[in-house]
């Protein structure tokens, strides 16, 4: 029952990011990190079906330097969600948990 709760609230999350009108750079930043963390083994990787098109979405309003941006966000979350154990990795499921649960759609 709790993560019913917890994935409606991440898609009706999802569904104000994504129809909120123009996403910002910083939210596009974030969004790519998110995926990082979202596609980690360690971390239980998840579908990221929602996120990749959201950031699909979104790629086309930004410029070189940002889409560089975002691809070394997410390769760097990645990297770090791999490597990470203990208190850092509980940190980085909470974050993927909370603050990612806009741009993940529901995924668990």
């Amino acid at each position: 029952m709790k993560s019913l709760i917890i994935a409606t609230a991440a898609v009706a999350s999802f569904a104000s990011v994504a129809h909120a009108g123009p996403v910002t750079n910083l939210q596009f930043l974030e969004a790519a990190r998110c995926r990082g963390l979202a596609g980690s083994e360690n971390l239980g990787k998840l579908d990221t079906a929602a996120l990749d098109a959201f950031l699909r979405t979104e790629a086309s309003a930004r410029d070189p330097a940002a889409l560089n941006s975002a691809q070394n966000k997410m390769k760097s979350a990645a990297k770090e969600a791999d490597a990470a154990s203990g208190d850092k990795k509980a940190k980085l499921l909470a974050e993927r948990e909370g603050a990612c649960g806009a741009y993940m759609g529901g995924a668990k």
